[in-house]
């Protein structure tokens, strides 16, 4: 529990105010994930859902562009990261490695493609409107000001986008994923993941877990009769 103590320069008293401040979560369960994916509008409810689920660091999520993502092997490779607006290579080697990406998501990536007007595989992912697609969004702006007061509105404050990645790291873990497939999906630069050799390509095991999770906050789509579905 974090404490802040706040001196009175208008005082001429030693007597200070303690101010106690209940400890932010460092992650989301399920329950807080649904409520929140609820509530929010579809760009950010896609950006919250697909950071959570890939375990994109901030930098990745906003330097994402649709040439990144291949919907047909329903795959992602980070190619790019964005950091105070300067565009530079994802952390590691590590980082970019190919991430499964569950039906369900893509389906939301698809939602979000044909909505967008900066759809092209040239375009970023989620690019700002302002600066008429040139440029992704300000993604801590986004969370300060689009995602964090709808998620305290709700009743449990996050710090920020790494929450989510915390939380998808301990959703894996408590479904008793190997190690090694948590390590791979979260793409950590590790001595023993480079000894042993992981494989590129996507395993059957990373697209399960990633699964697991993915559909515990978020049901695969049912088809409605009648209804065909559209292709971005």
């Amino acid at each position: 529990m974090r404490r802040e103590v706040l001196h009175s320069g208008l005082r001429k008293s030693s007597d200070r105010v303690v101010v106690v401040h209940a400890a932010t979560p460092s992650r989301l369960d399920v329950n807080q994930l649904r409520r929140l994916l609820a509530a929010l509008p579809k760009r950010e409810r896609v950006m919250v859902l697909l950071d959570f689920g890939t375990g994109l660091r901030r930098g990745e999520l906003s330097g994402l562009k649709w040439a990144d993502i291949d919907f047909e092997e329903q795959v992602l490779t980070p190619s790019r990261s964005i950091v105070a607006q300067r565009v530079g290579n994802v952390k590691t080697d590590a980082s970019a490695k190919t991430i499964p990406l569950d039906a369900a998501l893509i389906e939301e990536l698809k939602e979000w493609r044909a909505e967008t007007p900066y759809s092209s595989d040239s375009d970023y992912v989620f690019a700002s409107w302002k600066m008429k697609g040139k440029q992704p969004l300000w993604m801590s702006r986004v969370m300060q000001h689009h995602i964090k007061p709808v998620a305290a509105k709700l009743g449990f404050p996050l710090r920020g986008y790494h929450t989510l990645r915390h939380s998808y790291t301990t959703l894996l873990r408590q479904n008793g994923n190997d190690p090694k497939v948590v390590q791979g999906l979260l793409r950590h630069a590790s001595y023993q993941i480079t000894a042993n050799i992981y494989d590129e390509a996507v395993s059957a095991e990373k697209r399960q877990a990633h699964s697991e999770v993915i559909r515990l906050v978020r049901p695969v789509p049912q088809p409605v009769p009648g209804f065909a579905m559209v292709e971005s």
